[in-house]
């Protein structure tokens, strides 16, 4: 109740010796003009880290909350107000299957669960529009069979998603930050939002790469456009089997929270130009950049051409941290002892955000430390190896940061970032359901990028694991009907009227067209349900 009058006194405790209030002595209203309350919380949070000037802020987190609300609210008169967003409650409509007389079942999914962009390109780039559509064709027998040949696998968006270069300025652009030169609408893999998918006969997959589908249907946010998938005999365009899946992306990417400049489209997602210039002025002022100044010219630059990242492949400048330990060992200094919540500041992982990244089977008991650490656990490991290879910004990153899964830091394994991933199989051993108490994946990571869930397949290596269980941060049954209930679940309701993964709970018939009593997908399970 007293917040902002605790946040008075500590400010003429511990800030009023160095920084009046429209005066001359280091005036603190333009130093946090049009930040955040949670940016100049942020500010406070870091101070003595990574920046000597100031002395370490002096006081518990909710003395530090208040002190950044006196600023923000009392001296800047800002407040931060929930959005007024109502998303579309849409109907889902569930693609026919008949048990007893289709002879295919069609699986489709978005390999990575939520793909965020960077809607910001006259300034800069961190990822552009590029989901990817995975499909098998099943045969249904007593042996089924996954069939590659003599068929051929399309996919398109559905209406409102059909021009994605009219929804953001990423082909205006990518000259300058891809090297290469776009028609609008095609998106880097040479792919539009429709067209015909590629078999990958290695794995058995029909993939669509790189599909440049965005999060704005008919101008308004909407993160799960839905694509419709065919299979149709090539000889006799025979229509085979259909199905519908999301391809989820999202721009509710929160660096407004703390640079300040709010959203740009319907008041919960988009970059902003305010806020894509306060985060380059700040690059510029912490690492003698001239971002700001080359994007005003014209030359907005790719984060990965000085950074490399593997998502883009992407080799950077080897004297430089790699992306994701540059960003997240930045940010881990300023964000410390939050807990998951950290996560969400950024990612649009929260249970009652308006993405719902994490929204499959984990989502209603665990949240994103569980498997990835905090935010600081986060961080280190991915500081670990730049540290090992001499790059002496991860020194100076890691100085500060405490290990808090782990018991220290040297317990904290090294990773590469998108290849050393948590493996699902450090929880679910022999493919059984974990104690929910005791249950972490986190600090046991996969050896490489055929390990990752989302390459996986099954003990048959016939099937991928995301055909059945769904993908990646979004596994069957999934929670969230905030665009229209079960936009995720529709292919366990298509073929066995329920959201769990294909083929459980004893529905084997889905695929295989008599009873089955052992199971070749999971060896090691008793059980099939």
């Amino acid at each position: 109740e007293n917040r902002l009058a605790a946040g008075r006194e500590i400010f003429r405790i511990e800030c009023a010796a160095c920084h009046s209030i429209g005066g001359p002595l280091n005036d603190i209203l333009p130093l946090t003009k049009n930040i955040p309350v949670l940016g100049v919380d942020a500010l406070l949070n870091g101070q003595g880290k990574l920046s000597d000037y100031m002395p370490p802020f002096f006081g518990t987190d909710r003395e530090r909350w208040a002190l950044a609300s006196y600023i923000t609210e009392e001296l800047h008169g800002s407040r931060t107000t929930p959005p007024a967003f109502e998303p579309s409650d849409t109907v889902t409509k569930i693609p026919r299957f008949a048990m007893q007389e289709s002879e295919y079942v069609l699986l489709a999914w978005n390999n990575l669960g939520m793909h965020c962009i960077s809607d910001s390109d006259p300034w800069f780039v961190i990822l552009p529009p590029a989901n990817d559509l995975h499909a098998q064709l099943i045969r249904r027998g007593e042996t089924p069979e996954v069939v590659e040949q003599g068929v051929e696998l399309s996919y398109a968006v559905e209406e409102g998603f059909e021009h994605p270069e009219d929804a953001v300025p990423f082909w205006q652009y990518a000259r300058q930050t891809f090297e290469v030169e776009l028609e609008p609408g095609v998106g880097l893999s040479g792919n539009r939002v429709s067209g015909t998918m590629q078999l990958d006969d290695t794995q058995g997959v029909f993939r669509a790469t790189m599909i440049p589908v965005v999060p704005y249907r008919n101008g308004r946010f909407n993160p799960y456009p839905l694509f419709t998938i065919e299979a149709r005999d090539t000889e006799t365009g025979e229509l085979l089997a259909s199905t519908r899946a999301v391809a989820p992306t999202s721009t509710e990417m929160g660096c407004q929270r703390c640079h300040g400049g709010g959203w740009r489209v319907d008041d919960v997602a988009g970059i902003t130009d305010a806020t894509a210039i306060a985060i380059l002025t700040a690059h510029d002022k912490r690492s003698g950049t001239d971002l700001l100044a080359r994007a005003r010219q014209g030359e907005p630059r790719l984060c990965q051409s000085c950074h490399a990242d593997p998502i883009l492949a992407a080799d950077g400048d080897p004297d430089r941290l790699n992306l994701s330990a540059a960003i997240h060992g930045w940010h881990a200094n300023y964000l410390s002892d939050r807990g998951a919540e950290a996560c969400t500041f950024c990612h649009p992982a929260g249970r009652d955000g308006i993405t719902r990244c994490l929204r499959g089977g984990h989502s209603r008991n665990l949240d994103c430390s569980y498997c990835h650490g905090t935010l600081e656990d986060h961080a280190l490991s991915l500081l670990k190896p730049e540290y090992a290879a001499g790059k002496p910004s991860a020194a100076r990153l890691m100085e500060h940061l405490r290990a808090r899964t782990a018991a220290s830091v040297d317990e904290i394994n090294p990773r590469l970032p998108w290849l050393n991933q948590p493996d699902c199989l450090t929880c679910h051993q022999d493919f059984s359901r974990p104690d929910r108490a005791t249950a972490s994946a986190f600090n046991v990571w996969t050896s490489g990028a055929d390990e990752l869930y989302r390459n996986r397949s099954d003990e048959s290596e016939l099937l991928q694991c995301q055909a059945c269980h769904g993908s990646t941060h979004a596994t069957y049954p999934t929670y969230s009907d905030h665009f229209g209930a079960d936009r995720d679940n529709i292919q366990p309701l298509q073929y066995q009227g329920n959201r769990r993964p294909i083929g459980a709970a004893g529905n084997c018939k889905v695929c295989h067209t008599i009873d089955m009593e052992d199971s070749i997908h999971h060896e090691n399970m008793e059980r099939l349900d």
